[in-house]
């Protein structure tokens, strides 16, 4: 059977409603929700406006100093990597916009396997007589360089998670906490990323808005799958596929793929979904898959000095680079010990309802945080490309505040940490097998009990404290550990 699915990448909340809101963060969370086809993806974006165009050169050769991040010390990655272990000679394919233009801004040019990249297209248009959706039932091959519009960014934010990226935010000066530029440390930061490019813009009004809308198909998604597989039968293996997107109903095409992935070795990690309450989405839900809910931190946005808890501070006064573990102006730790007990699972992560479609039981297997995540996005509302090497001041003086980085939370954020985390297990023992992934990830995780938590967060009155509950079937095994995971893998060392 064929199904038409529509896919789009998770960031933040897709409910009914577009809410858009900038601010001098660089964050920009977008819930919105388009009435296509069948199936969807989430997304949690952080952008800003006006366009910038510079000439695409190269970057310096220059080593900058690397930092870690929050996210990244929440799930123990700097101990894997103390331990030799960066995901080197694994191979990631990331399904989903391809890589901006000026990707190399970003990252390392050895880690991008660009002769493997490849991009698949299913062509749609509106029928002029019926006003209807036409699918034209094949895929061709294109480009894994994604494009510089609205969305067009999201694939490059997840790489980033993964392998790292060079960080210059002039914003930060501006806002009188000037740093130097940076390398942020990714998960696996010598795995080797395939962009796959299965995410495309399409502009078909009606239905989409003068900017177009960032989609993919079930063929798409499929072909990307089946391309991957076969670049791991060619010998290019360990291989991971990872995809930060999905759709509220079942595809038997991707499943098909899926199972043909599985079966040749290769591992299938994908997003649970931002639909919150309503379920999980596929192909996250399906059992065979490593799905990945979004947690989040208690102390987001926190002043390192800060003790004061929910009602202390207004969002003007918060700290802006809570993110970044600098010692430049301090940082709040995440704790080692009491780690269960600051972890909250956000509002929006995809839970486990077998309902959602009758026959069809979900299982959501970790988390990952996925509340806000930095990094590199260009692309919205125009294309922003002011390399991090530039000279000047171009992002302060360019109204209104021209910026390359900003925050994005979904599970699409929460993904890239699990695939990230399995790089490091298969760098140490390359034939596991998906079951046996899995059962590490879920035995090794931490366990995070059902609760409640106040969080300082963007809601629906804005900035504020907000109250988030979750039960257990929010929460799989628990929030993945990188170093436990690494140590529970039979392997040598």
């Amino acid at each position: 059977m064929m199904r038409h699915v529509q896919f789009k990448f998770f960031h933040l909340n897709l409910k009914k409603s577009l809410k858009i809101h900038l601010n001098n963060y660089n964050v920009v969370k977008i819930r919105g929700g388009m009435g296509l086809r069948k199936i969807w993806v989430m997304f949690a974006l952080i952008v800003i406006s006006l366009m910038l165009i510079t000439p695409v050169l190269s970057a310096p050769k220059i080593t900058l100093p690397h930092r870690y991040t929050w996210d990244a010390d929440m799930i123990n990655a700097e101990c894997a990597h103390r331990e030799g272990y960066t995901g080197k000679g694994v191979y990631v394919a990331v399904l989903d916009t391809g890589l901006v233009p000026n990707w190399r801004d970003y990252f390392p040019a050895n880690r991008i396997a660009t002769k493997l990249g490849k991009g698949f297209y299913e062509p749609i248009h509106v029928n002029p007589k019926t006003g209807e959706l036409v699918y034209a039932g094949f895929v061709v091959e294109t480009s894994w360089i994604g494009s510089t519009g609205d969305g067009g960014s999201h694939g490059t934010h997840v790489v980033s998670t993964i392998i790292g990226y060079n960080y210059y935010a002039p914003s930060d000066a501006a806002a009188g906490l000037p740093l130097p530029p940076l390398f942020i440390e990714g998960i696996a930061p010598d795995a080797i990323i395939i962009p796959i490019k299965v995410l495309a813009t399409y502009n078909l009004p009606p239905y989409t808005g003068p900017e177009g809308l960032v989609f993919g198909t079930d063929l798409m998604v499929a072909a990307g799958i089946r391309y991957a597989t076969e670049l791991k039968l060619k010998g290019n293996c360990p291989m991971i596929v990872s995809m930060s997107l999905g759709g509220p109903e079942p595809s038997d095409i991707i499943k098909d793929a899926i199972d043909y992935a599985i079966k040749n070795g290769v591992i299938v990690v994908a997003a649970a979904g931002n639909d919150g309450n309503e379920g999980m989405d596929w192909p996250g839900a399906y059992p065979q898959v490593i799905s990945v809910g979004a947690c989040g931190w208690k102390y987001e946005w926190w002043w390192p000095s800060d003790t004061n808890g929910p009602g202390y501070e207004p969002y003007a006064t918060r700290y802006r680079l809570w993110w970044l573990q600098d010692g430049t102006y301090g940082y709040k730790d995440v704790s080692e010990e009491e780690l269960a007990g600051e972890v909250y699972v956000t509002d929006w992560s995809g839970r486990e309802n077998d309902s959602r479609v009758p026959g069809c039981d979900q299982e959501l297997d970790v988390l990952a945080p996925g509340s806000w995540v930095r990094g590199p996005f260009p692309g919205y509302p125009g294309y922003n490309h002011l390399p991090w090497w530039a000279l000047g001041r171009g992002w302060i003086r360019a109204p209104p505040n021209l910026v390359n980085f900003y925050y994005l939370g979904g599970t699409s954020m929460a993904t890239p940490h699990i695939t990230g985390v399995i790089a490091l297990m298969l760098q140490k023992k390359p034939n596991l097998t998906q079951g046996e992934v899995e059962d590490i990830l879920k035995t090794t995780a931490l366990a995070i009990s059902p609760g409640s938590m106040e969080v300082y967060d963007y809601g629906p009155q804005g900035w504020g404290w907000y109250t988030y509950e979750w039960d257990e079937n929010a929460t799989g095994a628990g929030l993945i550990q990188a170093d436990e995971a690494i140590k529970a893998v039979n392997g040598a060392p």
